[in-house]
């Protein structure tokens, strides 16, 4: 059947003879266009060309196979139809050999037919990504390692700078960062040499023609254009009726002030005006007739300016233009520091790699370029012998995906091209809004170039742009939605592109007319901690954020599976299926468990496609321990791990007596492995036996591992393991398990990977324990291996980068309230591919840290450039849907949320502001600003007070449902399915019980007796294998609670309001008053007993805490200053946040050291014996836990001990407390069992009396003997 396509797509496989830029949006087509293209190419009966003369790059391999096939098809249909065609016939052999490929492969091909112009052996061998970590890791060693035997005084002052405490990990990171960086561009070294002159500034006049300043510049008047907006939305709420009339002028006088900001150029003069104006005071005048809500609204937008300007001070002009020369200096040197060592890593990891013969994927682009490229005597980059072959070569250069291409890869393939000549033939498609690998250093900005250059006119040259707008893919509610969305949030700002008329979708497929109205419009569901119905009856579990979110989406699912409607692929309608259905998560990570479980628990068939977890899988553990017990026998939780598998068949209990053997009978402190053998040779020598324990057990253990350690040597690792697997029967154990297909695979799948390591440069046991290790801690996570047939009926979980390129009937969005990744620019050392490097001023020898501005506005880019990624990743998700969208997220307080975005509904322009974009924290923020318009929040804004305004929005109309998700809203929809699930049921009884006059008797009553067999075991029902001391704690402490106590109203505590908090009260040693603001509202919060422990675990207790009169004023202020310092350390080096300082409060702290407990803390910690935040694992007889229960039984009990240290060799134990409470005895009364069970697991794993127990209360601010 002939395919009609649009005249814009027809336009895209007839035009010739020029560069062309296909911009193609979601689901138009562009693969079906450009195989046409081909197929019209080699089929044209005036210029056909050979399919060998084309170059086709596309990102995957698996794109490039299934366009080979394809063309393929296509080329055997024309063959069909004419077989007597020699040209069609010598296309039908060539296609196979066409350079239809990756770039990599391209490059790939280039390097082995011309190795010999680079002098590289042709015997190169390609590294994968974890042997290419591991190098790096070595390198990386060997580099700090020879820097550190003959150090500079840069270095040192460097690594003193940027390292924290023992450890050069983030220097290590920050070497790697910039060295993958400058490999991203086609000349590293020079890219690289580039960098020395980022700081290098002689007077601040030259900042003007920095390209950083200009992009600050450009930032600040991004953010006073709109503080302007605001002040004029103010001044016409202030002269509405009802406005407070006496705020005009200072508003007028607002404005002019911004003009002032704008009007300024220069650094010094924008310092100036940062530090010395001012805004006026707001008019006291009272007037009549002012709506107060009005009169607190522009008071808001007021100080919401107010604000933004003083941001921009603190962020951009701390300092002055003196002090900003002198921290460029110092920061300079910095600079050259990280420079010079990423190039002697980038010329030590070359030289490794050359040494081993391997090249990895980037070396694959540097090298091709290298044969393709050089540079002659003036330094032009000009085409090698091999480019202008290539160019006379190839007809024509077709780039799919030309949206992720970084420099590189533009340069190799311009090259090539002839461009040179004058002959125009490079084809690019692509779409700037599907640009999601930026993390990959992939640059949307060369796409854009091209799209804000080329023409669309017909006759427009050599340089041609076509636009392919029309969605095959979608029904109109989802194209609509997603136009909605997208045109308020994307801009050339923010995303790389402006979403308009020429971005939006145009609807192209043809679907059957909904059934009902609103049937497939799309939906936003919000759950809430509302949601659910509180069921007394029930088990009283409480869900977290993502199982209500997951309970929410799985109720959706199950409203949908058998009864929504969805189109076949032969234009049908059929009811929708499990497999319709796939839930999109921005990373899986942390969703896909929860959600899994919950579905799985509905009753729902669910499928996570990008499982991680490989490592952690017990079935590889397990094999894993057992390599590195060959490897070093010496290593007791591995080896512990192997004597518990099945095969050794080792109990904990028989483990424990060879080691009290071992422990009695030898002085001499042994490992694991060594009690084994001693235990072995004693009870053989003596022929007898401890408590049962049989020495040919042990000696049969010796003996296999002593035969496998000795296969090491001359065995392959993968022969090695088949053996292992073979011998135990390993295979046939793990497949009992449940789960046993998955893990049999997964088992296959460490094969795979031990038969790929040994075609490593690495090879040998160690090296490859190594190698896995190398893998985990890289991050390198293989995934489970994957044994679902594609056509299960399951719904399936995957991430939103997965799925591109993909599309599915009902599309589920989840997630969206996830807190977008802000890490990267946290870090101290800062890049960007066009900014440079941003690193902070640091003065190591006044203890002074503090962030340049160039560091800043590196930072703004990056949250720029991120934020668009976001956006583009959002834009990707919403156009998978075929048929059905539903974003789904859970929101904590949806009124604090909607108040947030209230002013939003006073927007006339089409786009949302900048601020709006970059201040979202999540996906969800997102939404709701550009549905505050949307008639969807008419009803939800009334609902709390609010006026809605429409207004005129591009697809304004567009088919949106908010749904704030109540469970009880389903109930009546629930209960009828029951019913009439019920009334199946009822009616299959009666026809059973009706043939049981034709049963079996005697099979009847064997059945019968089966079925109704109790359990033997039905009398440990409630037992659970492992509590934690807080469970134990917490019924202890409620079983000493009496029926008629539980009916005496005990005094609810007093909830005072943040505003109504007495600051002063608060307020004492130092501590200012708005740091108790701080403390007042964060304490409200549940954090704060998480916050409490986590500053205790950090504190150091040196000997500078050391406060021997609390009374004195001095020695109170030097404790305060050295506690300061501290937490200062903690926040820069990220194991703290501002916000969890600000729960515990310096005062708390402080109280603390007030106390004797902190003084004997600090005195053991001199002698190296305190101890903080230690996990331990009890066995305790089941009795004690309930006296129903067996005393044989055993349970695992687990906890943390805060804090314990010795004295005198007995031990003190102590634990924090945050509870609040009005005397000592209440909290003794509340912890007596938690701190028995703490004394027990410590006094059986230490071996010491424990002499005294203390819980130190902050509430009280005491410590509590109990």
């Amino acid at each position: 059947m002939a395919v009609n396509f649009t005249p814009d797509q027809q336009r895209v496989i007839d035009t010739r003879d020029c560069n062309i830029l296909v911009s193609a949006a979601a689901g138009s087509g562009k693969t079906a266009v450009l195989v046409e293209r081909i197929i019209r190419m080699i089929t044209d009966d005036s210029h056909p060309v050979d399919i060998d003369r084309l170059l086709i790059v596309t990102f995957t391999s698996a794109a490039a196979a299934q366009m080979r096939e394809r063309i393929s098809k296509a080329v055997s249909q024309k063959l069909e139809e004419n077989p007597e065609n020699e040209h069609l016939q010598r296309q039908a052999s060539l296609i196979h050999n066409a350079q239809i490929t990756t770039i990599d492969s391209f490059c790939l091909f280039v390097i082995r037919n011309n190795f010999n112009e680079i002098g590289l052996d042709p015997a190169f061998r390609v590294a994968d990504e974890s042997e290419v970590k591991m190098l790096e890791a070595d390198v990386m060693t060997k580099l700090l390692e020879d820097a550190h035997t003959d150090p500079t005084e840069r270095f040192l002052h460097f690594v003193e700078c940027y390292s924290t405490g023992t450890t050069e990990k983030k220097i290590e990171e920050a070497i790697l960062r910039l060295y993958h960086f400058s490999m991203s561009y086609p000349f590293p070294e020079q890219w690289l040499a580039e960098r020395l002159e980022d700081y290098r500034l002689t007077d601040v006049s030259a900042l003007s023609g920095k390209k950083w300043f200009q992009g600050a510049l450009a930032y600040i008047g991004t953010i006073l254009q709109e503080c302007k907006n605001r002040l004029r939305q103010a001044l016409e709420i202030a002269g509405s009726v009802g406005g407070p009339i006496q705020y005009t002028e200072n508003l007028i006088a607002d404005i002019g002030l911004m003009e002032r900001f704008q009007g300024a150029s220069g650094y010094s003069e924008l310092y100036d005006l940062f530090t010395y104006a001012s805004f006026g005071r707001l008019s006291a005048k009272k007037t009549e007739g002012v709506d107060p809500v009005l009169k607190d609204m522009v008071k808001a937008i007021r100080d919401e300016v107010k604000k933004n300007i003083a941001d921009l001070k603190k962020f951009l002009f701390q300092i002055s233009a003196e002090d900003t020369l002198n921290d460029m200096a110092v920061c300079q040197e910095m600079v050259e520091e990280l420079v010079a060592l990423t190039l002697d890593f980038k010329k030590m990891l070359d030289a490794s790699k050359r040494d081993k013969n391997v090249i990895d994927f980037s070396d694959m682009e540097h090298f091709a370029l290298q044969i393709l490229l050089e540079r002659d005597a003036d330094g032009t980059v000009v085409p090698r012998n091999t480019a202008l072959e290539l160019q006379d070569y190839f007809e024509e250069i077709m780039i799919d995906e030309y949206q992720d291409s970084n420099e590189v890869q533009e340069l190799l393939l311009k090259c090539i091209s002839g461009e040179e000549k004058g002959r125009f033939n490079r084809f690019m498609v692509g779409d700037v809004k599907q640009s999601i690998y930026k993390f990959r250093l992939a640059r949307p900005e060369i796409f854009m170039e091209k799209y804000d250059t080329y023409v669309t006119k017909c006759d427009g040259g050599n340089r041609v742009r076509i636009d392919l707008s029309m969605n095959f893919r979608s029904r109109r509610e989802v194209t609509d939605a997603t136009n909605f969305i997208c045109s308020q949030l994307m801009t050339a700002k923010v995303g790389n592109v402006e979403y308009d008329d020429r971005a939006a979708l145009y609807v192209g497929a043809s679907y059957p007319e909904p059934q009902s109205s609103g049937c497939y419009q799309t939906e936003l569901l919000i759950a809430t901690p509302d949601s659910l119905v509180q069921d007394d009856a029930g088990d009283g579990r409480a869900y977290s954020e993502k199982e209500i979110e997951a309970l929410m989406v799985a109720e959706r699912i199950r409203q949908m599976v058998g009864k929504f409607p969805v189109t076949d692929a032969a234009g049908e309608q059929r009811r929708a299926k499990y497999s319709d259905i796939v839930l999109l998560f921005r990373a899986t990570s942390g969703w896909d468990e929860d959600f899994r479980r919950i579905l799985s628990e509905q009753g729902i068939p669910v499928h996570v496609t990008s499982r991680t977890g490989y490592f952690e899988t017990l079935e590889i553990q397990g094999i894993v321990n057992i390599l590195r017990v060959l490897d070093n026998p010496l290593q007791d939780i591995a080896l512990f791990g192997v004597l518990r598998l099945p095969y050794f068949d080792f109990s904990e209990e028989e483990i424990a007596q060879i080691r009290c053997y071992a422990r009695a009978h030898c002085e001499k402190k042994l490992f694991l492995y060594e009690q084994i053998t001693f235990y072995h040779e004693q009870m053989t020598h003596t022929d007898g036996m401890a408590d049962g324990v049989s020495p040919e057990k042990a000696g049969r253990f010796l003996t296999m591992i002593s035969r496998y350690r000795q296969k090491v040597a001359y065995t392959s690792i993968k022969e090695l393991l088949q053996q292992l697997i073979t011998e135990m029967g390993y295979d046939a154990y793990v497949g009992s398990l449940p789960g046993g297909d998955q893990r049999t695979a997964n088992l296959e799948l460490l094969l795979e990977k031990a038969g790929a390591f040994q075609k490593t440069s690495f090879y040998g046991l160690f090296h490859f324990i190594r190698y896995l290790e190398t893998i985990q801690d890289q991050e390198v996570d293989f995934g489970e291996a994957n044994i679902l047939d594609e056509n299960a009926d399951v719904v399936r979980i995957m991430t939103i980068h997965k799925s591109k390129g993909l599309e599915f009937p009902i599309c589920f969005v989840c997630g969206l309230s996830k807190q977008f990744n802000q890490m990267d620019m946290r870090q101290s050392i800062l890049m960007d591919v066009e900014l440079g490097i941003g690193v902070d001023y640091i003065d190591p020898e006044l203890r002074l840290k503090r962030k340049t501005m160039r560091k800043n506005v590196v930072a703004q880019r990056m949250k720029e450039d991120t934020r668009g990624e976001d956006l583009r990743v959002l834009y990707v998700a919403l156009t998978r849907a075929k048929e059905k969208l539903i974003l789904s997220g859970y929101v904590g307080d949806i009124d604090k949320k909607l108040a947030s975005h209230i002013h939003l509904t006073m927007e006339d322009a089409p786009k949302l502001p900048y601020s709006v974009m970059m201040n979202a924290g999540s996906y969800m923020d997102m939404i709701l600003a550009s549905l505050m318009r949307h008639s969807c929040m008419q009803e939800v804004l009334a609902e709390r007070g609010y006026q809605w305004a429409g207004h005129q929005l591009p697809y304004r109309e567009a088919p949106i449902r908010l749904e704030i998700y109540r469970e009880a809203d389903s109930l009546s929809e629930r209960l009828g399915t029951q019913i009439k699930e019920q009334g199946r049921s009822f009616a299959l009884r009666e026809e059973l019980e009706n043939a049981g006059a034709y049963s079996d008797k005697k099979l009847a009553d064997r059945l019968r007796k089966k079925l109704h067999n109790p359990y033997a075991h039905a009398y440990l029902e409630g037992l659970t294998v492992k509590t934690t001391v807080s469970e134990l704690k917490k019924a202890s402490y409620e079983e000493t609670v009496s029926e008629s106590d539980e009916l005496i109203a005990m005094p609810r505590e007093s909830y005072i309001p943040d505003f109504a908090v007495d600051v002063s009260e608060a307020a004492g040693d130092g501590i200012t008053a708005p740091e108790t603001e701080h403390l007042a509202r964060a304490q409200t919060g549940t954090q704060y007993g998480t916050a409490v422990h986590k500053v205790m675990e950090l504190l150091s207790f040196s000997k500078k805490l050391r406060l021997d009169n609390p009374q004195d004023e001095a020695a109170r202020k030097r404790l305060y200053a050295v506690l300061k310092e501290e937490q200062e350390q903690w926040t820069a080096e990220g194991f703290v946040t501002g916000e969890e300082l600000a729960c515990v409060g310096m005062n708390k702290i402080m109280g603390f050291f007030y106390s004797g407990l902190s003084q004997r803390m600090i005195a053991a910690m001199a002698r190296k014996e305190l101890f903080k935040e230690q996990p331990f694992v009890l066995g305790i007889g089941a009795d004690k836990l309930d006296a129903g229960f067996p005393a044989s039984e055993t349970v695992l009990v687990q906890g943390v001990i805060d804090v314990f240290f010795y004295e005198n060799d007995e031990i003190v134990l102590a634990d924090y407390k945050t509870d609040k409470v009005s005397c000592r005895e209440e909290l003794i009364k509340r912890y007596q069992t938690q701190l028995d069970y703490y004394q027990m697991a410590l006094e059986q794993i230490t071996g010491k009396r424990v002499k005294e127990r203390y819980l130190y209360s902050f509430c009280l601010q005491e410590e509590i003997c109990v």
